[in-house]
Formats: structure tokens, sequence, C-alpha cells
């Protein structure tokens, strides 16, 4: 069975590879190329990823029909083959997909940019999900029975997070590397909470280090790190973690970056945050959650103060008081 390639993400090989399946959903396959480098196949009405090639496939394909984890994947000429011809994809005429958010230039000292990052987060706010490290800020937290282990998480992840807001403000990227590294792998999800969170994070960050010296070093330095630190999660999240390390991230969290860069129109930008807090069940709204507070990060009011008083305005005000 042969596809067209729509799309592809900037992390796809423009040159021939080769590598096995290495898990298949029912919307997407990953393909392995080397330990730590996935491609995902998708299929039309999802969204791109950096490392992902779209197919003119519709939601009635289903991936265990056509491929098995383990079968032999290669690429020459443009056409990517799945256990010989089993299943072909002509990367050929596919579109290039990027959105590079390093030339965004969110700056929250912009009015019009200071509102739209104020309608995105108070859409986060209203998107309630029992799970993740996003509760930390629901107004709805107080009326989820909160277990032990499920407070002891949210203390470190409040910890990790004020540790790591300063030490970017101040351009510490090894105290920020070890802040981030204990957010690896924490929390549910096929991509736990931690690692969405720190996607977004990186994508605020790359959104608003302007071309600053000292802050493309830290970017640089920490991006490194959360790289190394990516062993210690699944092969799946770890390669969204890597790509943020580089700049790129999914479309729904590139998009809402974008219109929070241009906040042409609040709809617009209540439109892209709706959209990217509907990814998966947690993922969305810890991205939108990382994104936002690594947008602040760099602005002139110290983001550990904002952090603080955002988390006093929070139902776990009590709970984080002896923090």
């Amino acid at each position: 069975m042969r596809f067209q390639a729509l799309s592809v993400g900037i992390q796809v090989p423009p040159h021939s590879f080769s590598g096995t399946v290495h898990s298949v959903f029912r919307r997407a396959c990953n393909l392995s190329l080397k330990p730590g480098e996935l491609l995902t196949l998708l299929l039309c009405e999802q969204d791109n990823v950096p490392h992902g090639i779209r197919l003119n496939a519709s939601s009635q394909l289903v991936f265990p029909a056509l491929v098995r984890v383990g079968q032999p994947v290669a690429s020459r000429g443009g056409i990517l083959r799945i256990d010989g011809d089993k299943l072909s994809v002509d990367l050929r005429t596919a579109r290039l997909w990027h959105i590079e958010l390093r030339k965004l230039h969110i700056d929250l000292r912009q009015s019009s940019q200071s509102q739209a990052w104020a309608v995105a987060w108070a859409e986060l706010q209203t998107h309630h999900r029992r799970n993740g490290i996003s509760r930390l800020f629901s107004p709805s937290e107080a009326s989820f029975p909160a277990s032990a282990d499920s407070s002891v998480l949210l203390q470190q992840v409040t910890r990790a997070i004020s540790t790591l807001l300063r030490a970017t403000r101040n351009c510490r990227s090894e105290d920020a590397g070890t802040a981030g590294s204990l957010l690896v792998g924490l929390g549910p999800g096929l991509t736990p909470s931690g690692d969405d969170f720190l996607v977004g994070y990186l994508a605020g960050l790359w959104c608003t280090a302007v071309d600053n010296p000292s802050r493309m070093r830290f970017l640089t330095a920490l991006g490194s790190e959360l790289s190394d630190a990516a062993c210690h999660t699944n092969e799946i999240s770890g390669a969204y973690l890597r790509s943020a390390a580089n700049g790129h991230v999914s479309e729904p969290i590139a998009i809402l970056a974008q219109q929070l860069s241009q906040a042409d129109t609040m709809s617009s930008v209540r439109a892209a945050a709706q959209a990217a807090l509907q990814v998966g069940h947690t993922s969305g709204s810890d991205g939108v959650l990382g994104m936002l507070l690594g947008c602040l990060a760099w602005q002139a009011l110290s983001p550990h103060l904002i952090f603080s008083d955002l988390l006093r305005s929070s139902v776990l005000r009590n709970s984080t008081a002896q923090l």
C-alpha cells in the first residue's frame, strides 16, 4: 500500500536512512532510526511535529492493521518503505513544515503581547485536568481530592519549577539543568507531565531569547543538559524533549507561540490556546503552562516572584506554604 506524504517536519532526514518500527498506535507509528532518534508517521488530520511525516490517509486507516513492531524500515530515493513494499510513502513532494521559534520575538513589555499572554493564561485556568503539572494553577483543584502521593509530586514540581525560573532569570545554566532534570520523566502520561512542561518551557525561552548572546548560551547549555537527561524518560517523550532543546516543537504549541508574538486579535490567541490545550490528556495543558512560564522568564519582573504570586492565587497556597 502506497501513500503520499503531505508534509514532513524539519527533523526528518532529507537523505537516505534505515531503521525499524519502534511502536504502533491506532493513529501513529514510530520509526526508530537509532537510539534516541524517532520518526513518526501520522494521519492527515493530525498536527505536524518536528520529526513527523503526515500521510494522505484518513482516520479510517489504522496502523496496527498495516505494520508491526520490529519490521525493517528504509528510505531510498525519496521513497520510505516498511518491510519491503508492504507500506511505502512517497516523500518527494512533501511540504517542509517548520515554525522558527527564535524569530518570533515575544516581548511581554508590549501591551498587545502582554494581553495575548493573559488571554492564553485564562484559557489554561479554565481547562481543567485532574492530573498533570497544570493542576498547580487550576481554580478547580479544591474540588479534586489529593492523595498523599500527588501532594508529594506537586511539592517536588513546585520546588523544581521555582528553582528553574530563578536560574533562568540569572542565566545560571548549571542550576537550571539540575532543576529541569528533576522534571524529566515525572508524572503521568505516555509523554510524562514533566517532559511536556519542559518542552513548552523551552519553546517559551526560544521565543524570548531575541538573539541575546548570554540567553543563547544559556539555552544551548540547558538544552544539552536536558537532552542528556532525556535518557531517564521513554523514547517517545525523549524525542520531543530533544527536539525542543533545538527549538523545534509540535504544531499546536508553535502556533500558540506565533499567535502570542503577532497578537493580532485576541480571538485568534484564544483559539490557538484552546487547540494547544486539547492535545492528549495532560500534554496540552502541561505544555501550555511551560510555554507561558517560559515567556515570563526574562521579563522585567522576577519570574520567581511571579510564580510565587500565581501559586498564592491558586488553591494550592495552603499546601505549598511550607515550601
